[in-house]
């Protein structure tokens, strides 16, 4: 055989081994590709599954949060469908409305999940603070080699957008996340949870708002008419009555203000706003006026009807603008006297 077909022989094998390496690099790859974009829409489904979990929890938190707070048991909500209401199940959410009602109990990433309760202050008491964990019952990466393991846990925590956590190989001993951090065991009657397991959290952060009072809450239930504060009470648009308005502040006329606007009422019952820092009279009366007979005194029909008295408001100077009658006349002498301030 002529040496220039030898060479072209030797370069065409050459050439097909080249070309079946880069095929099984290709296929490789694609397989690998393949994996991991399954990983990743199992890693999103398994995120969003159990975000609904934490935001039911978050409302079980709102609803119950009295009662959770008061307990020192754990069948306080048996009457409302829960047997122990510091671990709920994700069945007896759903059968109490928390979840849809075509909520899925199980996972195929995790063996099942698990609610927990966390109390910490001053409890049982109003002051007793809430939180919750909602976890995965096996970790995530059961069965899975190292590598493939941290792959499909990264993927996971890419898909929780911040909301996730869990036990790590570096933090063994806490189930955090970027939001939340609880020791490992989460509860002194629980067992240390396995490195891979995910979790959620309902943070105080998201529990404070819970503290104040909703129509039908268990610490006020008849909160249908009445209701006490001890800060002020603010709107953004207006405030409506059908009954009357009583103001507990008192204050004095030209006496000072601190807010322009501010309305409070005198000792006898006339009311003041604010102007000019400095308190004044809301009424067209002004401060009001009164009389007196020689004979007769202070009589009903000559009272000041803004003090209901023959005198004037604190603060206001007393201007006598009449004189009628004769003192030595069976009426006697009546004077009238102008209030101005």
């Amino acid at each position: 055989m002529a040496p220039a077909l030898k060479r072209q022989q030797g370069f065409a094998l050459l050439e097909l081994a080249v070309a079946a390496a880069l095929a099984t690099l290709l296929v490789v790859w694609a397989a690998q590709s393949g994996v991991h974009r399954v990983n990743d829409l199992r890693a999103q489904s398994l995120a969003v599954w159990m975000a609904s979990a934490q935001r039911a929890m978050q409302r079980y938190l709102q609803v119950h949060g009295a009662a959770l707070r008061q307990s020192a048991g754990a069948s306080e909500l048996v009457a409302q469908g829960f047997a122990n209401g510091s671990r709920p199940t994700l069945d007896e959410l759903r059968t109490q409305g928390f979840l849809n009602q075509g909520f899925p109990l199980g996972h195929a990433l995790v063996s099942g999940l698990n609610l927990l309760v966390l109390r910490s202050g001053e409890c049982p008491g109003s002051a007793c603070r809430l939180e919750a964990l909602v976890y995965a019952s096996s970790a995530l990466t059961d069965g899975l080699a190292s590598e493939s393991a941290d792959s499909l846990q990264a993927q996971w925590l890419m898909a929780a957008q911040g909301l996730g956590g869990g036990v790590t190989a570096s933090r063994p001993d806490y189930v955090a996340g970027a939001g939340f951090s609880f020791s490992n065991p989460p509860a002194t009657d629980m067992s240390v949870l396995p490195v891979g397991t995910v979790a959620m959290a309902v943070t105080l952060d998201q529990t404070a708002g819970q503290d104040f009072l909703r129509v039908g809450d268990d610490r006020d239930p008849d909160f249908q008419g009445g209701v006490s504060v001890q800060g002020a009470v603010s709107s953004q648009t207006g405030l409506r009555t059908q009954g009357g308005l009583w103001l507990g502040r008192q204050a004095a006329v030209r006496t000072f203000c601190e807010e322009i606007g501010e309305v409070a009422r005198e000792a006898y019952g006339g009311l003041l706003v604010c102007r000019s820092y400095r308190w004044s009279s809301a009424g067209g009366l002004g401060s009001g006026g009164y009389s007196v007979n020689s004979r007769n005194g202070c009589t009903p029909d000559g009272t000041n009807p803004v003090t209901g008295a023959c005198s004037c408001p604190s603060g206001s100077s007393t201007v006598r603008i009449a004189d009628s009658g004769d003192p030595a006349g069976p009426s006697g002498l009546t004077r009238g006297y102008l209030c101005v301030g």
